[in-house]
């Protein structure tokens, strides 16, 4: 299948939710750093007496092990939150889907995949696209419509063409085709909210 341009989707961390992502973690690591560094000698210092003072010496260093903990708790949080907010992104390439996590990019083709969903029934809307390869079990969970917002109205399109693609239609009730129709109806709803 050839590839043509691949098109971003408005899902995942944009370049300033990635720069204010290191700009709150700058701080976070120094502290967490010097909560680490500091008291590091004074944990390492009891278990170096000969011999060892428990009670004169390392029962008074407990409050610096909880300093040195947070230090610790601080870095893997702040990572964490890191780990899950830069590396995201997604982007349709024809009936293409591709995610990037990090060091890999995964893609499935809408168009032969197996399409489902998972939906908001308040809103009778599409929430997440899950879509799975038969052929590698690559399996994408597309967020389509959080917290009221959903993806523009394009680009709901550009995945319901996608998802119907090659396609034929078995029946009212193929589940691709069902998909595909709302998030049609759905791309129209943001459409008329925007006219509003």
């Amino acid at each position: 299948m050839g590839r043509r341009s691949k098109v971003r989707l408005s899902r995942g961390a944009g370049t300033a939710r990635k720069v204010k992502a290191a700009v709150f973690a700058s701080p976070m690591f120094f502290v967490a750093g010097v909560l680490i560094w500091m008291p590091a000698d004074l944990i390492v210092e009891p278990f170096t007496e000969n011999p060892i003072n428990v009670w004169g010496s390392l029962v008074p260093h407990l409050f610096v092990t909880v300093g040195f903990m947070l230090g610790v708790y601080i870095v893997g949080a702040v990572g964490l939150a890191i780990v899950a907010v830069v590396p995201y992104a997604c982007w349709l390439d024809g009936t293409l889907l591709g995610e990037r996590l990090w060091f890999r990019t995964r893609w499935v083709d809408l168009s032969t995949a197996d399409i489902g969903s998972l939906d908001d029934p308040r809103r009778n809307a599409v929430s997440l696209l899950v879509a799975r390869s038969a052929d590698s079990g690559i399996e994408l969970r597309l967020p389509v419509s959080q917290g009221g917002g959903s993806l523009p109205s394009e680009e709901l399109i550009a995945l319901a063409d996608a998802v119907t693609g090659t396609r034929v239609r078995s029946g009212a009730d193929d589940a691709a085709f069902v998909i595909a129709d709302r998030l049609r109806a759905l791309a129209a709803r943001h459409d008329a909210q925007m006219q509003t």
